[in-house]
C-alpha cells in the first residue's frame, strides 16, 4: 500500500503547502458537525407514517454502530435502520437516522441509555431516510495552539476568497487505504468470495474517489485551473453541466462569478465526457491506474463530473485565544472538512 499513501502525501495544494502548525481534535468538541437536513413542519398529533426518524447526538462512535444499537433497541435487523451519511467517529455530531415500525407508536426513545449517543428527538415520518438526502454539513472546528496566528488569518482568507481543492477525505478509502486494495483484488479475481452490497460499494466508491483526486492534483500540478476547450463546465448549486467548445468573455465572466466550475471525472463506463486536451489528460492519470480504471467500467459504472474546487459557505472565523481559533462554515453533500484543513495547517494526519 506504499503506492496509496505516497499518493495521497504528494497531492498538490492550491495555495501552496502550508507552514502554520496547529494542533486538531484535541477533543471531540473540537469538531462539530451538524447534519443539514429539514423535516417537514407538523404537529406531534399530525405525524403519521411508519417510519420514526431520530434526531441523534454522537461522540465517540461512528454511524454504523449507532444504526446498529438503534437496530437492537428497536427489536428490527439493521437493514431496517437507515441514515443519509457516515459522520466522523473523533468528533461531537448531529444526524438523523430512521427506522422502520410499522403500525408502531413512536417508542419511548429517551430509554435508549448509552455512554457514545442519545436521541434528542424522534419524529413519525410516512419515508425513509434515503442515502444522500442531506444538503450538506455545518462545521464548527477549532484549531489549538496556532504558532503563526497571523499567518494562519492570511491563509484562511485566502481560502474563502479563491476555495480549496475539492479532494475526497482519508476516511473515503478507509483503515490505511484498505477499501482500495479491496477494490483492487475484487477487480483482479483475487478475493474468496464476491462483495456484500455494502462493501461492494464501499470499494467502487473508493476506486472512483482515488482516481478523481489524482485528476484533481495533476490539474493542480500543471497550473490548468482556467476554463479550456473541451471542459465540462458544472452549473453552481447543480449536477448539470456543459463541455466548453469556445472561450469567450461571457463564458470568463460566468466563471469569474462562481456560476460555473470546473469538474473532474468520477471516472466510470461511456463515453468520456470531456473533449480535447483536457480528455487527454484525464485519461492519461487513469491509465497510470488502469486496473482501478478497469475495474470500474467493467462494474459498468458510469461516468460522473464533480467540481474540482470546494468553496467554503458562510464562512467564520472567531479568536478564543491568541493561539486558538474557532472556524465555522458549511459545505456541501460530499465536501470534506479535511480539505479544508489540509490547506490551512501543516501535518493534518491522513487519517480520521
Amino acid at each position: 500500500m506504499l503506492w496509496y499513501w505516497w499518493c495521497r502525501m504528494t497531492e498538490a495544494y492550491l495555495h501552496g503547502k502550508p507552514s502554520c502548525q496547529g494542533v486538531f481534535k484535541a477533543s471531540p468538541e473540537d469538531f462539530q458537525v451538524t447534519e443539514i437536513l429539514e423535516l417537514p413542519v407538523t404537529e406531534p398529533s399530525e405525524q403519521v407514517g411508519e417510519h420514526q426518524w431520530l434526531w441523534v447526538e454522537k461522540k465517540g462512535a461512528n454511524t454504523a454502530f449507532v444504526a446498529s444499537q438503534i437496530a437492537e433497541f428497536a427489536g428490527v435487523k439493521e437493514r431496517d435502520v437507515s441514515y443519509s451519511g457516515l459522520k466522523d467517529r473523533h468528533a461531537l455530531t448531529y444526524q438523523w437516522f430512521s427506522v422502520q415500525l410499522p403500525g408502531q407508536a413512536l417508542l419511548d426513545w429517551a430509554r435508549l441509555d448509552h455512554p457514545e449517543f442519545k436521541v434528542l428527538t424522534s419524529a413519525l415520518q410516512p419515508r425513509k431516510l434515503k442515502t444522500g438526502t442531506h444538503k450538506g454539513n455545518h462545521f464548527v472546528l477549532r484549531i489549538r495552539q496556532i504558532d503563526q496566528p497571523e499567518a494562519f488569518a492570511q491563509r484562511w482568507q485566502a481560502i474563502v476568497e479563491k476555495g480549496v481543492p475539492n479532494y475526497f477525505g482519508p476516511q473515503r478509502f478507509g483503515h490505511n487505504g484498505q477499501n482500495i486494495e479491496q477494490a483492487k483484488r475484487w477487480f483482479n479475481g483475487e478475493l474468496k468470495r464476491r462483495p456484500s452490497r455494502h462493501q461492494s460499494g464501499l470499494y467502487l466508491s473508493a476506486a472512483r474517489s482515488f482516481l478523481f483526486n489524482q485528476v484533481v492534483h495533476e490539474r493542480l500540478s500543471a497550473n490548468r485551473l482556467q476554463p479550456e476547450v473541451g471542459d465540462a463546465m458544472m452549473l453552481q448549486g447543480s449536477q448539470s453541466f456543459f463541455v466548453v467548445e469556445s472561450i469567450d468573455d461571457a463564458l470568463k465572466a460566468r466563471f469569474a462569478s462562481g456560476d460555473i466550475q470546473l469538474t473532474a471525472p468520477l471516472p466510470g463506463s461511456g463515453r468520456q465526457l470531456t473533449q480535447a486536451a483536457v480528455a487527454e489528460l484525464e485519461a492519461t492519470v487513469c491509465a497510470r491506474f488502469a486496473e482501478l480504471h478497469q475495474g470500474l467500467r467493467k462494474q459498468r459504472i458510469d461516468e460522473a463530473r464533480r467540481a474540482l474546487l470546494l468553496q467554503l459557505q458562510k464562512p467564520q472565523l472567531r479568536w478564543l485565544a491568541d493561539d486558538c481559533a474557532e472556524l465555522e462554515f458549511t459545505l456541501g453533500r460530499g465536501a470534506f472538512a479535511t480539505s479544508v484543513l489540509r490547506e490551512l495547517i501543516d501535518d493534518v494526519p491522513l487519517e480520521e
